[in-house]
């Protein structure tokens, strides 16, 4: 329950807009939202006391947000980010299994074609792993020992990974590149600020061993790759309504598609999700319900499939920007 009150406490702090080293307020146009809430599990024998995904970025140079009100054609951010994703089980000792930790060096371009029609490519290249050191399908022997490497040996195409993973301290690890397409079309109001908004995102992720593709280290597991799936496809839409009221409504729908997985896995995933952001006064701040069908997204845990709920409260990383005029 502390654990639970810390991040609440925190989340605020870590995700909302922060000013970079060259005095910008940062905001991201591709990003996923941190959020802190309540999901029902995939495995029975398991129940999720709560999910929290808090976020943090540093700029090492952003100017979207004067680029957007001072009608640049072309804006741009260099940063770091930090993505860890941690899930708090109710065992007898309340554990964060197999946290999953994700940094990155990123960059994002925002290009204005017209006065409301934007195209973000987003580059994102680092590591993703959870801390763990025993071998992935047993428990009681270390990752990388002969032993381990024999339990891989009896894994076939008919396996139940699900069943067999080791969920307390099964090791995953990969570095991975991921590439992001975002267009946005914006109905704007007499004051220039988005009054519809519809956004479509596609995107491309790659496992590979070397960190940023050339340092030797930090990659996967050569037996565990053929598990995994080296490529993720993405492909998403979100529709945002603003209100008279200062209020938004956001539906979101986001797939996922792991090319090259293990048989046993599902390779789809989709997270249909309503956001609510409900205080004018505080734009970043919602609350959201999603439905999840498809494989997990919490590192070895694709391994697991079935459906989920989830509710609680987000923050939003590109909440409402008056735009000026550009040239159509």
């Amino acid at each position: 329950m502390r654990a639970l009150i810390v991040c609440m406490i925190l989340a605020p702090v870590l995700v909302y807009p922060q000013k970079n080293f060259d005095g910008f307020r940062q905001i991201y146009p591709v990003t996923d939202d941190p959020y802190i809430g309540l999901r029902t599990s995939y495995v029975p024998s398991e129940t999720i006391l709560f999910e929290a995904s808090p976020t943090v970025r540093y700029s090492f140079s952003n100017n979207i947000m004067d680029g957007l009100m001072e009608d640049k054609p072309h804006m741009r951010a260099w940063y770091i980010s930090f993505r860890p994703h941690l899930r708090m089980y109710t065992d007898n000792s309340l554990p964060v299994k197999t946290p999953s930790y994700r940094i990155f060096f990123g960059t994002q371009h925002m290009f204005r074609f017209t006065n409301d029609r934007f195209l973000t490519v987003a580059l994102e290249s680092g590591h993703y792993s959870n801390g763990q050191a025993g071998c992935a399908f047993n428990e009681n022997i270390a990752d990388g020992t002969p032993a381990c490497d024999s339990v891989y040996r009896l894994i076939n195409d008919h396996s139940d990974l699900s069943h067999m993973l080791n969920r307390s301290s099964g090791n995953f690890s990969t570095n991975l590149t991921e590439l992001i397409f975002n267009y946005r079309i914006n109905q704007l109001d007499d004051d220039m600020r988005p009054r519809r908004v519809h956004s479509i995102r596609a995107g491309f992720v790659l496992y590979h061993d070397n960190f940023l593709g050339v340092l030797p280290f930090g990659g996967y597991f050569e037996a565990d790759i053929d598990l995994y799936g080296r490529i993720r496809y993405q492909l998403g839409y979100e529709y945002i309504h603003s209100f008279d009221s200062g209020t938004r409504l956001s539906v979101a729908e986001n797939l996922e598609l792991i090319q090259g997985a293990h048989p046993r896995v599902n390779p789809w995933r989709s997270d249909l999700r309503i956001t609510y952001y409900a205080w004018k006064n505080i734009p970043e701040f919602g609350v959201f319900l999603s439905y999840l069908a498809g494989h997990d997204n919490y590192n070895f845990r694709f391994v697991d499939s079935g459906h989920q709920l989830m509710g609680g409260i987000t923050w939003s990383i590109f909440p409402p920007v008056a735009l000026k005029s550009g040239n159509p």
